[in-house]
């Protein structure tokens, strides 16, 4: 079914492994994930999880997954923010204007790029956008006028929404992504999936091309589609927000090559 050996597993987190109660702040892991995960590292096979979230820094990730069953290995956590702060930094990029929690404040800040707030001032190399739940209009007003000075838009995600405890969640970045896009023109440059930037990250840090991996999510749009467009196999599961008339509907070319009802039937497939 695949043509390459599957030599490591990418997983999506929200409506993958778990479901986040947004009121709490805690995981819970969707069923089959904490076997499928100990089955897997048994196996010594890498495990990686990348979500598309940018609500945490990646090193508050690890204990509320932790606490849900869910353990993974140090550096084994990707975000859109780590993988866009990694290739800022290598663009050159110093400060941006950051509409932003600490889920992308933080990483911004470890790859030594200065995160400037509104109505800070000074020059800025751009805007980007992350998860927030606190943003306003002196925050859309500062990246328009900015935006129409000729300064480039990022965003770590444009997702119009994702999987949480009780249905749907607001992608808020994609859709200040969409304000900023309707007032400016201006489209923003996107880090996280489906492009495939991240799963060249997981690349270089496994050392194991992306042929070699298999991707599991719940997202036909996001993580499969990444999937396909990188030459992994991509793995739809139905416990998110899609069921599997809607991973059926996508183009050939970036629809799942297999869907299944959750993780608990993962490690019987046949092609690891």
């Amino acid at each position: 079914m695949h043509p390459h050996p599957i030599r490591a597993a990418v997983f999506d987190i929200d409506g993958t492994l778990a479901m986040m109660d947004k009121d709490s702040g805690t995981y819970t892991a969707l069923p089959g994930a904490v076997d499928a995960l100990v089955g897997l590292q048994a196996r010594g096979m890498p495990v990686v999880a990348y979500t598309n979230g940018t609500f945490f820094p990646p090193a508050h990730y690890y204990p509320l997954l932790a606490d849900a069953g869910l353990v993974l290995e140090p550096g084994h956590i990707l975000t859109p923010a780590t993988v866009a702060a990694r290739q800022l930094a290598r663009m050159g990029v110093k400060r941006l204007l950051t509409i932003a929690a600490d889920g992308t404040r933080v990483p911004l800040r470890d790859a030594g790029i200065e995160v400037a707030l509104t109505g800070d001032g000074g020059e800025v190399d751009g805007v980007i956008l992350g998860w927030t739940k606190d943003f306003g209009a002196a925050d859309l007003e500062e990246a328009a006028q900015l935006l129409w000075a000729g300064k480039p838009l990022y965003a770590t995600s444009i997702a119009p929404h994702f999987a949480g405890a009780k249905g749907r969640l607001l992608g808020i970045s994609g859709a200040v992504a969409a304000a900023l896009h309707n007032a400016t023109g201006v489209k923003a440059k996107v880090f996280g999936k489906p492009e495939t930037i991240g799963l060249e990250d997981i690349s270089d840090m496994l050392g194991i091309p992306a042929r070699e991996m298999v991707v599991i999510g719940d997202d036909p749009k996001l993580e499969i589609a990444m999937a396909r467009k990188a030459g992994a196999f991509a793995v739809g599961v139905t416990t998110g927000t899609v069921d599997a008339a809607g991973f059926n509907a996508a183009d050939a070319a970036l629809r799942a090559n297999i869907v299944l009802s959750g993780l608990d039937s993962l490690l019987a497939q046949g092609w690891w």
